[in-house]
């Protein structure tokens, strides 16, 4: 499954756009660090898809500007767009980063029901609290066997600032499953199946 991939047809599924305005969103938000998407990764990932009719592309022409090639998603590409979406926000795979996760997230909006959301969202907290426990696990071990005595002084910093992050990932989450369940967000989900 391709983060490019889900990223162009993600913005496709909203509106048709051309290459350079979707090298722009990135751009103008700086998803390219968050995404680590290459501009050139999007032109090809534009070539790919079109060659295999998740997207299709027209010649249009702007004022006296030359024609650009516009490009919207196809039926199959929004099937895709789903499959690739929910690859990432349910896959145990250990491919796939929290901000994969977190980008995935992005692109909810009207294409998963609130069940699935939540269903997500409980999901990657269950697989953040099992990594966690296998990491204080390992270090429990590490110190008791003398394998941490020789450590720069800065590894026990960092250590304690990923369960930090761990936990604020855990409250993030939280969170967002208890505004999920507020009637006022109804809109920003498609409909139960």
């Amino acid at each position: 499954m391709s983060r490019v991939d889900l990223v162009v047809l993600g913005l496709l599924t909203s509106q048709s756009m051309h290459g350079y305005k979707i090298v722009s969103f990135f751009e103008k938000r700086g998803l390219t660090f968050w995404t680590r998407i290459k501009t050139p990764s999007v032109y090809k990932a534009l070539q790919r898809l079109e060659k295999q009719e998740f997207i299709v592309g027209k010649l249009k022409m702007e004022n006296n500007n030359p024609p650009k090639k516009v490009f919207t998603i196809t039926k199959s590409g929004r099937e895709k767009f789903m499959e690739i979406l929910r690859h990432y926000l349910f896959c145990k795979d250990q491919s796939i980063s929290p901000h994969d996760f977190w980008n995935a997230l992005r692109f909810v909006r009207h294409n998963i029901s609130r069940s699935e959301f939540i269903r997500a969202l409980e999901n990657h907290e269950n697989w953040l609290r099992q990594h966690c426990s296998q990491m204080r696990t390992k270090h429990t071990e590490a110190l008791q066997k003398g394998r941490l005595n020789n450590l720069p002084f800065y590894a026990e910093t960092l250590m304690e600032m990923m369960h930090e992050m761990s936990d604020l990932e855990i409250k993030t989450l939280a969170k967002m499953k208890q505004s999920a369940l507020s009637a006022d967000n109804d809109k920003d989900f498609a409909e139960e199946k």
